[in-house]
């Protein structure tokens, strides 16, 4: 017996204008799931109507091809693109002032609210747009076999048409023509698009091609640290339709009634399996929405990973299920993500050892040293700088200043040779600890690897928890041709802040306070000597990753590095490359691009570094890969400038003076070493020089200040100079925004004030003592040019012995510090001349201490007072070997850098212990540390008139500091010089600026 057919619900008020019925009912059955069942069957959308999610793909499609010809030929360098950039770069942050105050007057640091660039909003807008437009525009239901063109063919049932009881009958077949809009077309086309989604959601959260497309060189090269925050926002999008097509069948299933009973069809509903799958998958999406949020994901990341791999697959299957006459999306999504795992995780086995064993590779030069094993450093002269020096063998010479800088290999071999670093053995990270509470890495990977200059790696340490993985950009460069294993060595760079970071720095400090030389229960090779200090620790990592191998650094004139904070490692891995290029290395032995000093389509002809820190002690992060860089590439070519936003400087009396050098705009005298600008001359006249000179020796002595009336520091920060307490608070949040990330711990530990203290008095002296020999130096070049203007017996005299390199532009370069220019002519000349005149009969040199002196120190890095002797019984610890065979067992436990632990293990003590190396690379970069801030536009603005072309500016810091240069880069760009044929006007960015 049948049911008599009926509309039930609101359908039944609506006059009959049409018999087309948008909504059919099935025939009458007696079983509910069946009646059910049919019920559904009935408003499945046709195979056309999917139409809207082919055309989401091909747009999808046709954007990523337009992208990557644009980004192929380079086409954003022009008129055009500059506009664009102008426009896209830009991006707006901003911190209501009574937040900032509560989390300061807690003692913590917050960095400001931020959006996205206006490319990455033009970007998301465009998705979402079209999404909702495909979603909702249009007719939801098209008649089977219609397509968009041919829809006027088709009969048509109106958004208005609704059909009578009397005129409806059970229906067998679905519809048979279009239906602009019914509650149920409406649920299944944004279901239908949700779904469509699917697969483009996991290819922006893939990180490893061939499978993550939008990485693959040839394409895009987009990576997911560019792409994270837009696969959230597609996770939410997808959420959001879902929640359409929930909303609304819902609302259709509520309006339906079955004849028979006068229930709902709702009710019936709940006893079809796949109904129940859809609700199940929907349910774990949610989840997967709501532990993908800030507030879950930042301080719990681990269990956010964990949770995101364990539902992220359930829904996608069950959501399959719920709905298979569109489960290919499903299914498409799916296989992307188990194919990318599995081809890393074959990878991650086989860079980790796991396929090769744990071996070093065998060197090819039989004199270097075994890997993990230390080799003590013969004494290096204090007359000797590093990019004075050539290596033959294992002999150390002193070269004339007209013989090129050592190549990057040359350097690389002479550490192995002469260097005390320790080399750890494959498979394990060197773990030592640093000011600042920071963790430095080092690990050799078993199996080959190679990496782009700023990529970042994926770090798992199983001695701090063996299942989750963290991303942290590697600070070194892969130097593919290095005959030594360090040469492809990772460093990377932690600072502690909660979770993992601070277990790391917790367990490093533990088994360092406990004098362990590796973690309990991790074997150490049988052949592998133990390191003078620091710890081994077992370590894999999943790499690399990055869109920083979008880069083509070598293409532009110049390249501006501009780091803050731990945000150096990306600065450190860039500047590294290219001083090894500007010393003649192929970028393509170094992980990047082919081209290199001297050969075809290598324009680069200055590298500048900026670097922001909160105090002077954080240099040694990177002192002694700044070290190496200067030693391979001299001034003006390479410029490093380090800003100390905590320290703030004597406000002293300014003694204005004429020197007879440009100098650099930021340098008021004592701070930084002779930097000339672009529109300086080079030379003065004798006579501006004697005076200066005489001014100098009566009244430099007594210059105690670190400000300068004409400088590109920005000293207006600091508190106590302005009465207003509330903008005190907000200046110290805007400093904070430039070095700090969120949860970094500013707590000083004890001995860092000290070394604070004393790194800046050694660069302040280095500065002052450079000043005045470059003086010195540059009268006797003014004498000796004007001695040779005078003809004897027709021909010129001229001076034998040249201090500074010979230029071919007018303008002088910035100088090393000149006492090793003048010991480096002295031993030029050889034992049987006599000595150049001293830089000034009132100028001499700071005399070493006899305790911790260093290389090319002003003043010892570390005054200590002797200290009495010990028997082994009074020893608190054992000394590292290190200690015990070099100059810093002079140290005491009371001098020494000592630093306390957590309050779990307050009663222990460790020591940030630094070699002699590391000393001697501190003291000659404390030069270059001064306090302030850059003002980042005028330093912007004098780089680009200094350039011979384009520019291309690298940026690692947090939301504040990447908005700032974002925005004065946008102010420097300009189009029309572009028009003009003058490349200055355009410049690039490369920013790490990811959150995860």
């Amino acid at each position: 017996m049948s049911e008599p057919a009926t509309i039930t619900g609101s359908q039944q008020h609506f006059p009959v204008v049409s018999a087309l019925n948008p909504n059919p009912l099935p025939p009458v059955y007696d079983d509910d799931l069946e009646w059910i069942k049919a019920y559904l069957t009935l408003h499945f959308l046709s195979d056309s109507s999917y139409t809207y999610a082919y055309i989401l793909w091909f747009a999808i499609a046709a954007l990523l091809l337009v992208f990557s010809l644009f980004h192929a030929l380079g086409l954003r360098g022009g008129y055009i693109g500059a506009w664009w950039s102008k426009w896209s770069l830009r991006r707006r942050t901003w911190r209501k002032k009574h937040a900032l105050a509560v989390a300061l007057k807690k003692g913590q640091h917050r960095q400001p609210n931020s959006l996205p660039s206006n490319a990455q909003i033009l970007s998301l807008t465009t998705l979402i747009v079209c999404s909702l437009a495909l979603a909702y525009v249009g007719p939801d239901y098209f008649a089977p076999g219609a397509q968009i063109w041919s829809l006027q063919d088709s009969p048509i049932a109106s958004v208005t048409t609704r059909i009578s009881s009397e005129d409806t009958a059970p229906s067998t077949a679905p519809p048979q023509f279009t239906i602009q809009k019914e509650w149920w077309t409406t649920a299944a086309r944004t279901g239908g698009i949700a779904f469509t989604l699917f697969p483009l959601c996991i290819l922006l959260a893939l990180k490893a091609p061939p499978f993550a497309i939008f990485s693959i060189s040839f394409l895009s090269n987009l990576h997911f640290d560019k792409l994270a925050w837009l696969h959230q926002w597609c996770g939410m999008l997808v959420w959001f339709l879902s929640t359409m097509h929930l909303v609304s069948w819902s609302v259709q299933l509520a309006l339906d009634h079955r004849s028979s009973t006068g229930k709902i069809a709702y009710v019936y509903a709940w006893q079809y399996p796949n109904f129940i799958y859809g609700w199940t998958a929907y349910g774990l999406l949610t989840l997967l929405v709501l532990f993908s949020l800030p507030w879950f994901r930042g301080p719990h990341y681990e269990a956010f990973w964990f949770l995101h791999v364990l539902l992220f697959p359930m829904m996608l299957i069950l959501a399959a299920i719920h709905h298979s006459q569109v489960w290919w999306w499903c299914w498409a999504a799916l296989a992307l993500w188990i194919g990318e795992r599995i081809y890393r995780f074959t990878w991650y086995l086989n860079t980790n050892g796991f396929f090769g064993g744990m071996q070093a590779s065998k060197s090819q030069n039989p004199k270097l040293k075994k890997k993990g094993s230390l080799t003590p450093r013969p004494f290096m002269p204090e007359s000797v700088q590093m990019h004075t020096l050539s290596m033959h063998g294992d002999k150390l010479k002193v070269q004339d200043q007209s013989i090129p800088y050592p190549s990057a290999s040359s350097v690389h071999q002479y550490n192995a040779l002469h260097g005390d670093s320790y080399v750890p053995p494959p498979g394990f990270f060197h773990a030592e600890l640093l000011p600042g509470r920071t963790v430095r890495l080092r690990l050799i990977t078993p199996g080959f690897l190679s990496w782009v200059p700023g990529q970042h790696f994926l770090i798992n340490v199983p001695a701090i928890c063996r299942f989750t993985s963290h991303p942290f950009t590697c600070a070194s460069v892969c130097d593919e041709s290095a005959t030594t294993d360090e040469g492809r060595e990772l460093v990377f760079l932690i600072r502690a802040k909660k979770g993992w970071t601070k277990d790391l720095w917790d367990t490093v400090a533990r088994l360092t306070a406990n004098s362990q030389k590796h973690y309990p229960g991790e074997s150490i090779p049988s052949n592998c000597e133990l390191p003078p200090r620091g710890v081994l620790m077992r370590g894999m990592v999943d790499g690399p990753f990055g869109s920083s191998a979008r880069a083509d650094w070598g293409t532009h004139s110049t390249v501006l590095l501009v780091a803050g904070g731990s945000g150096c490692s990306f600065g450190l891995s860039v500047l590294q490359y290219m001083a090894m290029c500007l010393a003649g290395r192929d970028g393509k032995t170094l992980g990047g691009r082919k081209g290199g000093y001297g050969k075809p389509g290598f324009n680069t002809k200055r590298v500048r570094f900026i670097w922001l820190v909160r105090e002077f002690s954080h240099i040694q992060w990177a002192a002694s890969a700044l070290r190496r860089c200067m030693a391979m590439v001299h001034c003006p070519e390479l410029q490093v400038d380090i800003f100390v936003t905590n320290a703030k400087p004597k406000l002293a009396k300014q003694v204005q003076l004429n020197p007879p050098y440009p100098l650099d705009a930021n340098d008021s005298g004592i701070f930084t070493p002779p930097v000339p600008q672009f529109v300086q001359e080079s030379r003065m006249s004798m006579k501006s020089m004697k005076s200066a000179r005489r001014h100098s020796d009566s009244s430099i002595g007594s210059v105690d200040s670190d400000t300068s009336n004409d400088s590109d520091v920005d000293l207006s920060y600091y508190a106590g100079e302005f009465n207003d307490a509330e903008r005190d608070v907000e200046r110290e949040g805007d400093i904070l925004d430039l070095t700090n990330w969120d949860g970094d711990d500013d707590t000083a530990l004890p001995g860092e004030a000290q070394l604070n203290l004393t790194v800046k008095k050694e660069g302040k002296k280095r500065r002052s003592y450079t000043r005045r020999t470059s003086m010195a130096v540059f009268a006797k070049e003014d004498l000796d040019r004007r001695n040779s203007s005078f003809v004897y017996d027709g021909a010129p005299a001229p001076s034998q012995v040249r201090l500074v390199p010979q230029r071919q532009s007018s303008f002088v370069g910035v100088l090393e510090p000149i006492t090793e220019h003048i010991r480096h002519a002295n031993a030029a000349r050889g034992p049987l001349s006599p000595p150049l005149p001293s830089a000034s009969p009132n100028i001499e040199p700071p005399t070493p201490s006899t305790a911790l002196t260093t290389p090319n120190s002003a003043i010892p890095l570390l005054p200590v007072k002797p200290s009495p002797p010990t028997s082994p019984t009074s020893m608190t610890r054992p000394m590292s070997t290190m200690s015990m065979t070099s100059q810093v067992s002079a140290w005491s436990d009371s001098a020494s850098l000592v630093a306390l632990m957590s309050a779990a293990h307050a009663q222990e003590h460790i020591r940030l212990e630094l070699d002699e190396t590391e000393l001697a690379d501190i003291s000659v970069v404390a030069e270059r540390a001064r306090p302030g801030k850059p003002k980042f536009d005028r330093l912007l603005a004098d780089e680009v008139e200094r350039s011979k072309g384009s520019i291309v500016v690298g940026c690692c810091g947090p939301t504040s500091l990447n908005a700032m240069i974002r925005k004065s880069i946008a102010a420097q760009i300009n189009p029309e010089r572009i028009r003009l044929g003058d490349m200055r006007g355009s410049i690039a960015l490369v920013s790490e600026d990811f959150s995860w």
